[in-house]
């Protein structure tokens, strides 16, 4: 399979944190490409989050 802009993962990440941008589906799909984090856990991570407001 292919992934597109696999490149741009790792400098949204990057500019994420610079700028304290909370992304939590980003940073799951980083740890899961970068830091051996299994699909399945990385979903169960972000399905277990609690609930907020976005605004």
């Amino acid at each position: 399979m292919v992934i597109e802009s696999i490149d741009n993962i790792e400098v949204a990440h990057e500019l994420g944190k610079r700028h304290n941008i909370e992304m939590p589906i980003l940073d799951t799909v980083y740890d899961i490409l970068y830091k051996n984090l299994s699909a399945k856990d990385g979903v169960s991570r972000l399905m277990q989050r609690q609930k907020k407001s976005e605004f």
